[in-house]
């Protein structure tokens, strides 16, 4: 007889979509575990009205009840780390299940609140970054597709800030594991290291090869994380 299925819950990094969340949906098929992908905070009011986690929780929820989930993987990229550290607070007795937290190139806020940011960078700043990570060139080429997507990216950049002020103002976490890639040249691993200091209880930091979004060439690192963060569960430490 099988146990509860684990159920990964995924929040993308700013921009939505991308090759991570794609990757980590068929790495969870792969290990016969459910998945359901989350929504970052649509703006600023939906964050603070508590719109957003309101409609969180009740997606998980229904993913947990559909699934007949015992367990809660919150996964998140980048900003989606930032969301996922956010819903997690007191989220066990709302669920009823335990939940634990894996970090994906999410910078750890400074002391005063503050992160790597886009939310004030020029289109042209912001060409040079996504260039940096990969993104297709000849759509940064074009001025009014590279127009639209650094307006979304600056939006979402805006509502990654206020998330981290809440973080940087909250208390420590229990848990938490974080992955960090070495070729991630605007997340790099020392702004993800300092969340040792913000988690109270056990903290696993993995530093592995790969740029910002992880894809079929380094899926395996993420693997391994998933490894780890399950262990710790399965320990009854998270």
């Amino acid at each position: 007889m099988t146990g509860p299925t684990d159920l990964v819950a995924a929040f993308p990094a700013a921009g939505a979509g991308g090759s991570t969340l794609e990757e980590l949906e068929k790495l969870a098929a792969r290990r016969g575990m459910a998945y359901v992908e989350l929504a970052n905070p649509a703006s600023l009011e939906a964050l603070a009205s508590g719109e957003w986690e309101a409609a969180s929780v009740d997606r998980l929820r229904r993913a947990v009840r559909a699934a007949s989930a015992g367990r809660v993987l919150l996964v998140g990229h980048c900003m989606g780390g930032l969301s996922a550290i956010r819903l997690a607070a007191g989220l066990d007795p709302r669920l009823g299940v335990p939940v634990s937290l894996l970090a994906v190139n999410t910078p750890c806020p400074d002391a005063a609140g503050r992160i790597p940011t886009m939310s004030g960078y020029s289109d042209a700043e912001i060409a040079a970054v996504l260039a940096q990570d990969g993104f297709p060139q000849e759509l940064l080429d074009d001025e009014d597709m590279l127009a639209e997507i650094a307006d979304g990216l600056r939006h979402d950049a805006t509502v990654a800030d206020r998330l981290a002020e809440w973080i940087g103002s909250a208390g420590d976490l229990d848990t938490l594991h974080v992955l960090s890639t070495r070729g991630d040249t605007f997340i790099p691993p020392e702004h993800c290291v300092p969340w040792h200091r913000r988690v109270s209880r056990e903290f696993q930091l993995t530093i592995a090869p790969g740029g910002h979004a992880l894809d079929h060439e380094s899926i395996g690192v993420l693997d391994h994380a998933l490894d780890a963060v399950l262990a710790t569960a399965r320990a009854g430490v998270a």
